[in-house]
């Protein structure tokens, strides 16, 4: 019994371990009129901070190349607080762990590309 008793437990510490090494994934990106966070542990996903001073962006096209796969979003723009929010559920494809994506955005005639580190 005592053997079972044992083994069960062992086994709850190799799931509890294995479970940590996922870890949170954390990417930062900026350049010059740009700044993108990313953070697997909060439902905001990616962030994309405008620097610049410009009042009025309009609308904006941002492309997002993972590894292994690429999304283009058309016609979005920037709130008040000059951010745009790409919710985890939509974004976290791109952002795994190890991975090197790519954050192309195109406004007005301006196009700049982050090149996104784990942070």
């Amino acid at each position: 019994m005592k053997k079972l008793c044992f083994l069960i437990l062992m086994m709850f510490v190799l799931v509890a371990c294995n479970t940590n090494q996922q870890g949170d994934v954390h990417y930062i990106a900026k350049s010059e009129h740009w700044k993108a966070v990313y953070h697997s542990n909060t439902e905001e996903g990616l962030q994309l901070f405008y620097l610049g001073e410009e009042k009025d962006l309009g609308d904006l096209e941002i492309t997002i190349e993972g590894s292994t796969e690429s999304k283009t979003f058309d016609d979005v723009r920037v709130n008040m607080d000059k951010r745009f929010v790409l919710k985890k559920k939509e974004s976290a494809k791109m952002f795994k762990k190890d991975a090197a994506p790519i954050i192309r955005i195109k406004w007005h005639s301006y196009n700049e590309t982050l090149e996104v580190r784990s942070g």
